[in-house]
């Protein structure tokens, strides 16, 4: 099985009123993390007409992540239609493999002119996707 690990830096203004990683930012930690990852292939297929479209996303959270912890964030990605992909987030302590929550995103490939979905390229599938 394929899989890419992001380190995950928490900032200051992550955390909430209760002292911790307020859940709504684990969702741009899971765009920071597969944008950090695919950077070069969102630029070659913007290049294409073609672009990456989020269409569900959700975290469930396990244990509160805190200012100082050392946070890794374990990615696998999913064919799950000839247009469409699944990339699933694990976000652990790097010392200790505790779980702090586990995520996804469901990713479609879109032809910009067209919006309409495409075939993932073959190359991108053989470089990520766990099939």
């Amino acid at each position: 099985m394929k899989i890419f690990t992001q380190p995950i830096n928490i900032r200051f203004f992550d955390i909430d009123m209760n002292h911790h990683v307020n859940n709504s930012v684990y969702f741009t930690y899971m765009e920071n993390a597969r944008t950090e990852l695919l950077m070069d292939e969102f630029l070659g297929c913007k290049e294409q007409g073609l672009t990456f479209v989020i269409s569900e996303t959700s975290c469930k959270y396990k244990n509160p992540m805190r200012l100082g912890d050392r946070v890794i964030c374990e990615m696998v990605f999913t064919l799950k239609r000839p247009v469409q992909f699944e990339v699933t987030y694990t976000f652990k302590n790097k010392d200790s493999n505790q779980v702090y929550a586990v995520g996804y995103t469901l990713v479609v490939m879109i032809n910009e002119a067209k919006n309409r979905p495409v075939p993932i390229p073959q190359e991108f599938i053989d470089l990520y996707v766990n099939t």
